[in-house]
């Protein structure tokens, strides 16, 4: 079963506010950058049941359904 989302609405959550949503509607989690750091790369795969993240000034400044 696949979950629709709408990805902006991760835009401005911290990490975990991110992560605690994601988790509640049964998406995978999946931290690509912090800051200038960097923690894993966007998946070659495709999957709607995954949401890639990316934070900056502790809030989250972009998210994609990959």
């Amino acid at each position: 079963m696949s979950v629709k989302v709408d990805p902006n609405s991760f835009i401005g959550l911290s990490k975990k506010s991110a992560q605690n949503k994601a988790e509640n509607l049964g998406l995978l989690f999946h931290l690509v950058r912090i800051g200038e750091e960097n923690f894993f790369a966007y998946p070659a795969d495709k999957r709607e049941d995954r949401i890639c993240i990316e934070i900056d000034n502790a809030q989250v400044s972009k998210a994609t359904v990959q």
